[in-house]
């Protein structure tokens, strides 16, 4: 008797499995270390079924971005959705930053830290240009909103332009993003006992501007 198609919920499933586990290669061993048959053994399976479920290994690798940007987006957006007015949501938005982080590590640095990977402007005029803007776009969507909502903050000021909240965005991003690295690379529990209030703290005195 022929065995049964997988349900969308099953393949889906394998496709997070084999998303973790090339995951958990870039972050152990780079990016250039990725490969389909690496993936495989990890996972128990043959090559051959990695590329049932991803095309390529520049496709998987853009997906897991894609895929931890998506999860970042979605923990903003319900943020969005259950805070009033702009000064609550930035407080939220702020947190979920620091949430995701550390919930998330090996997302995050292969997000944010890891300098080994392509980025979209090194893909311009190559076969990867097309997935890699799809990954920017999914990852300037949580940036974005998080611009729009400092406008918001702001909107009494009639000073107070589209590039300004475009510029303190990237201040915000700089200043969480630097904190959570240092959390994440263990290095802040060299020098801090209480990292939890540490970042709780530095949290609290960045957003004493909003």
């Amino acid at each position: 008797m022929p065995k049964a198609p997988r349900t969308k919920e099953e393949i889906n499933a394998v496709k997070e499995n084999i998303l973790a586990s090339a995951l958990r290669i870039i972050i152990e061993e780079g990016f250039k270390s990725l490969s389909m048959r690496k993936i495989a053994a990890r996972l128990g399976v043959t090559a051959t079924t990695i590329y049932n479920y991803f095309h390529n290994i520049d496709e998987l690798y853009f997906m897991i971005r894609m895929h931890g940007f998506e999860l970042l987006y979605g923990r903003f957006a319900d943020t969005n959705g259950v805070h009033d007015g702009p000064r609550a949501r930035i407080h939220a938005l702020v947190r979920g930053y620091i949430a995701f982080g550390t919930e998330y590590p090996d997302y995050f640095d292969i997000m944010f830290i890891d300098r080994t990977v392509p980025k979209y402007k090194e893909c311009i005029g190559t076969p990867l240009e097309e997935i890699s803007l799809r990954e920017r776009e999914t990852a300037l969507s949580s940036f974005f909103l998080v611009v729009e909502t400092i406008k918001d903050y702001h909107a009494d000021d009639p000073a107070f332009t589209y590039e300004d909240a475009y510029r303190e965005t990237i201040r915000l991003w700089c200043e969480m993003t630097g904190v959570l690295s240092l959390r994440n690379s263990r290095l802040l529990f060299e020098v801090e006992t209480d990292v939890t209030g540490l970042m709780d703290k530095l949290a609290a005195e960045i957003l004493e501007r909003f």
